[in-house]
């Protein structure tokens, strides 16, 4: 008896000693996962912005203004094709996290399987759509080129829905997605070199893109067949009951932000033409790499968020989320101030020589700096209202915000053009910033409002000591970027 009780103490102290060294060691590796994720997403998005300044210029220069309005115009409507999913590519993430967690590859199968056959249905809507607009598009705009592009674009999103896409929010859901961050790098890189040769080379611009395209139909290939080797799951199996609990419940969501994304250039393409499309375009080009690199940041922590949120850590969710929230709100306003002083000048060197359309516009530059701006600030609350899947509770947010892009830029796009629909978009990213980040608050981070005031006030503080810096200092902008471009172009 006096050997038993003697050793009990040892044996809890050493299964006590064991469970932390575990958690340490759990918690180490999602960290090294999430350093990862964040790194690779962040240098895939430098690479596209990149390359992003090489193309379209190159584009502007051999075909004019407009046939890269064209382009862009065709692009806009096949995007359309987004509003089918319905939001299934925000709930599946959301319905994978605690199954993965458990590591439940049966239950992981079957939300697979639930969305497979959502996504082959989209397909052949998808399908459909681009046979329509390949009859309809051409003949109204009188460009018979259009239909090229029409038929590349609509093929390259059916194959998007038919594979790669579950697979895809499989591997980001497991907190790996630096594998296909890397992969697009790599696939961003070699097209980008590939198209400016045949550009250079006098091919017609279909042949460009169609090379494109096929590089990007390999990719979704080589994406698919790792994640079949890679995770024991069955996406084919049969299931009883729905494994994804709110299945439709995000599609408010998801036609509230396609709205919020995809209403300028269709607008302008009604209502101003294919020239003040490439306009946009340019400017556009510019704010969304920025924008991009912070959607990158938040979307490669949602995963973390999710694990965190499934796992009821509630502390940790705080400690880690508020850390997340801080650099968040410091880089974009640095990065943005930065941006609103640099752009104009940006565009100026980067369309010199181009002069069939108006490509010196500060106003609108300065709404959309500030617009995605905010949307940048936005981005962790509503990666967090995704991870903790509050979508129902939270839908009439987006809506109110899409009515508020759609109607001030209807409104004002007759008579502003540009600017209109940039006003519209500034009022709608200004309310869902200041609506999200009041919701984390109080529903899922339950913490004081005087939290978000702090960070707020701070923000104002920080872009008022830029510009006032900026005011005193005369940088030579332009031929700042004038070398940046040049070291670009010469690495092409």
């Amino acid at each position: 008896m006096k050997d038993r009780s003697t050793n009990a103490p040892t044996k809890n102290a050493r299964s006590t000693k064991d469970r932390t060294t575990n958690a340490r060691t759990t918690n180490a590796r999602s960290t090294n996962l999430q350093t990862r994720n964040t790194l690779c997403s962040v240098l895939r998005h430098l690479t596209a912005i990149a390359c992003g300044l090489v193309l379209p210029r190159e584009i502007l220069s051999h075909y004019g203004s407009d046939l890269n309005g064209v382009w862009h115009a065709v692009s806009q409507f096949l995007s359309y094709t987004v509003l089918l999913e319905l939001g299934i590519g925000a709930v599946i993430p959301a319905a994978l996290y605690r199954p993965l967690a458990t590591r439940d590859w049966d239950q992981v199968s079957g939300i697979l399987s639930s969305g497979y056959r959502v996504l082959r249905r989209i397909a052949g809507i998808c399908l459909v759509y681009t046979l329509l607009l390949l009859a309809l598009f051409p003949a109204l705009t009188g460009v018979p080129a259009s239909a090229w592009f029409i038929l590349i674009l609509g093929c390259t999103r059916v194959l998007h829905y038919w594979i790669g896409m579950p697979e895809q929010l499989l591997i980001i859901s497991d907190q790996r997605g630096y594998l296909i961050y890397s992969l697009s790098a790599v696939t961003t890189v070699f097209s980008t070199w590939l198209q400016v040769l045949l550009i250079r080379a006098g091919h017609p611009l279909v042949t460009v893109k169609l090379a494109a395209a096929v590089l990007n139909a390999l990719q979704l290939l080589v994406i698919c067949l790792f994640a079949r080797r890679r995770y024991p799951i069955h996406p084919e199996r049969t299931y009883t009951g729905e494994p994804i609990p709110q299945k439709w419940n995000g599609i408010a969501q998801h036609v509230a932000y396609f709205v919020l994304e995809n209403t300028d250039i269709v607008l302008l393409t009604l209502f101003a033409g294919f020239r003040e499309v490439s306009v946009y375009s340019v400017y556009f080009m510019v704010i969304s790499g920025i924008r991009q690199i912070f959607f990158s940041v938040s979307y490669s922590v949602q995963p973390k968020l999710g694990e965190l949120v499934a796992m009821g850590n509630r502390e940790e969710l705080n400690r880690f989320f508020a850390t997340f929230e801080h650099w968040i709100h410091v880089s974009t306003v640095l990065v943005f101030c930065c941006l609103g002083l640099f752009l104009v000048p940006f565009v100026q060197v980067y369309t010199e020589g181009v002069t069939d359309a108006n490509y010196i516009r500060p106003l609108f530059a300065a709404l959309m700096t500030l617009a995605y701006g905010f949307q940048s600030i936005r981005d962790p609350y509503d990666k967090l209202i995704l991870a903790s899947g509050h979508f129902r509770q939270t839908q009439l947010n987006y809506v109110i915000a899409a009515a508020l892009n759609l109607g001030i830029s209807l409104a004002a796009v007759p008579f502003f053009g540009m600017e209109g629909v940039a006003a519209g978009t500034l009022a709608a990213m200004g309310y869902q910033m200041i609506y999200m980040s009041l919701y984390d608050t109080r529903n899922i981070l339950k913490r004081s409002h005087w939290v978000l005031v702090r960070y707020f006030l701070r923000d104002a503080v920080m872009v008022l000591g830029i510009f006032l810096a900026a005011r005193m200092v005369q940088l030579p902008a332009a031929e700042i970027i004038r070398q940046v471009l040049g070291l670009v172009r010469f690495l092409f």
